[in-house]
């Protein structure tokens, strides 16, 4: 299998001025101790590009909470060839906006967890919170930027899914991605009865695609963080005779489920690199070795891309190899990466 580098999630910063529920990097108001440099952000973007050409997504925390933001994303810009930034939108006004759309960044994601106020500021720890991440994705789009939503499924915004993506088009968003709860970072202490049931979770998915058939040419549906996608993409389009393609979508033209170590990395803040933001399995740190010997000889990330290593369920699977199942979930629940998904109902 080749080990093309796709897509990186870069966490510049773990400083955000929300306290969403849900979050992986366990967000804070202060500055915080040991983040990249501008430098070393740079240094490291070039050994990366030695490597390949991902998409690369400025993310956080919330990465505009960084004084030098604009200079890396600037400088990144520079260096390849489709630079993302994943906001919460709070914080951009016309002039944000515009600066963003100049600097070079092709699509900018900001994420809705909810149809309305109540729901989204609750999750997200903010009140008026909803509304500033509208004004935000407004000012953003007449600025010229392609836009994508996201949205964090679970049991407390799941019956709400029809009016948020209703929402994303009247927006005039370009993308819609849902975003299946991993429990990671303060995820990890949400109670269990806010994730889906994986019973749930199939309904979810198979919605999500039909609405991605409907919607097709107008806005790209995804699902993240939701490997099971790429097998229920098959066993529907097989159901109704529909021709599968990849069709590329612009900036995500991903054809497997999970991607994690395989064509996908992240880097934290501090430089350490993780198969995934959601799989806290630290492989090397950038400090310390070039990003490219990580990337090549990493015997986890080794792990990952031979889908015949799977365990249980995952393995005997005859989608195994367009799934893989999501490995953090595998993670968080038996410290096995290479475990069964707990939260597939599927069986072989």
């Amino acid at each position: 299998m080749k080990n093309d580098l796709r897509l990186v999630f870069w966490e510049l910063t773990a400083r955000c001025n929300l306290t969403c529920k849900h979050c992986r990097a366990e967000a804070r108001t202060e500055v915080v101790e040991g983040e990249l440099t501008t430098e070393e952000i740079l240094s490291v973007a070039k050994d990366i590009r030695a490597v390949g050409d991902p998409i690369m997504i400025l993310t956080g925390g919330e990465p505009l909470s960084r004084p030098d933001f604009f200079t890396i994303a600037k400088g990144c810009c520079g260096i390849f060839s489709r630079v993302a930034l994943a906001t919460n939108g709070t914080l951009v006004d016309d002039v944000i906006a515009k600066k963003i759309v100049e600097t070079g960044i092709q699509r900018v994601s900001v994420s809705l967890d909810g149809s309305n106020e109540k729901t989204h500021d609750e999750f997200r720890g903010m009140a008026g919170s909803f509304n500033e991440t509208l004004r935000g994705f407004d000012a953003l789009r007449k600025a010229g930027a392609s836009m994508q939503i996201n949205v964090t499924v679970a049991t407390h915004n799941v019956d709400q899914l029809p009016d948020i993506l209703n929402l994303a088009i009247k927006s005039g968003a370009d993308a819609f991605h849902v975003f299946v709860l991993v429990p990671v970072g303060c995820g990890a202490e949400l109670s269990d009865d806010m994730r889906l049931t994986p019973g749930r979770m199939e309904e979810v998915l198979r919605w999500l695609f039909d609405k991605s058939q409907e919607l097709k040419g107008r806005m790209h549906l995804k699902a993240t963080c939701a490997p099971q996608y790429y097998r229920i993409m098959r066993e529907v389009s097989s159901e109704r005779k529909i021709e599968m393609r990849n069709e590329g979508h612009g900036m995500q033209a991903m054809t497997r489920g999970c991607l994690a170590g395989s064509a996908v990395c992240f880097l934290s803040r501090i430089g350490d690199v993780q198969p995934c933001g959601y799989l806290p399995l630290i492989v090397g740190n950038v400090r310390e070795s070039k990003f490219g010997d990580i990337w090549e000889n990493s015997e986890e990330f080794k792990a990952l891309r031979d889908p015949g290593r799977l365990k249980g369920k995952c393995h005997s699977c005859g989608y195994r190899v367009v799934c893989e199942g999501c490995r953090a979930r595998a993670y968080a629940a038996t410290n096995d990466f290479l475990s069964e998904d707990p939260d597939c109902s599927y069986v072989p």
